[in-house]
């Protein structure tokens, strides 16, 4: 069930672009700041813990900044679009934007059910974090002019990672034996987004009062599941 929920929410985002085609950016940023901050507080509350518990630390540290030099270089073919950020690609097919989502689709989803275990917490925060960016992929889609039928073929392609990912860190043996090196590699690259999404979402340095109860609410339920 959990492959099909990844999976569903995927095509959720690129269905709700389709239909709300002038959606008010306003709306997608508060959605990206509750995920931003709860992927940071499931990073916080319930990664990190178990990845220092398994892995000495400085070994940790490597793998986590690793995860976050990678996630850089993610960027530089998305333009940032895992937190918001759309690129205008012309009317070109957006390849290295696709392949560079896809790739980071499939490392966020290894934690998802190692061994059998399903990190409940963890799996809510893809899921909401997956939303926008299936929004903002289909509206970059859009833009570019391609058919329907073809946006259909990436977002399907692109739904499949993150299902296909946590199959593999659920049975494949590999990722089960490494699953905390694994981890700490994921919380690297989850750790830049959530900061992203959260400094940089944000334009002017006034108080927003929606915000910072979305970013409050997110922490909360992220300590308690």
């Amino acid at each position: 069930m959990i492959y099909l929920i990844l999976f569903v929410i995927v095509l959720t985002g690129g269905f709700l672009s389709f239909r709300l085609k002038n959606v008010d950016n306003l709306y997608i940023n508060l959605l990206l700041s509750f995920s931003g901050a709860y992927l940071l507080s499931v990073i916080v509350f319930h990664l990190l813990p178990e990845v220092y518990e398994k892995i000495n630390g400085k070994t940790a540290g490597f793998l986590i900044m690793s995860g976050i030099i990678f996630q850089l270089f993610l960027e530089l073919f998305s333009h940032g679009a895992e937190h918001g950020h759309k690129h205008a690609f012309g009317s070109k097919v957006p390849w290295l934007l696709w392949l560079s989502l896809a790739v980071h689709a499939f490392m966020e989803g290894l934690p998802v059910n190692q061994g059998h275990h399903l990190h409940t917490s963890y799996f809510y925060g893809i899921l909401i974090h997956k939303l926008p960016v299936a929004m903002v992929l289909t509206t970059v889609m859009l833009e570019a002019g391609l058919s329907k039928q073809k946006i259909l073929l990436f977002l399907t392609g692109f739904a499949l990672m993150t299902p296909l990912a946590a199959f593999l860190g659920d049975y494949a043996e590999i990722f089960t034996v490494y699953g905390a090196y694994i981890n700490a590699f994921v919380v690297g690259i989850l750790a830049h987004i959530g900061t992203t999404i959260l400094f940089e979402n944000e334009h002017s340095h006034h108080f927003n009062i929606r915000k910072f109860l979305l970013i409050f609410l997110a922490m909360f339920l992220a300590y308690l599941l």
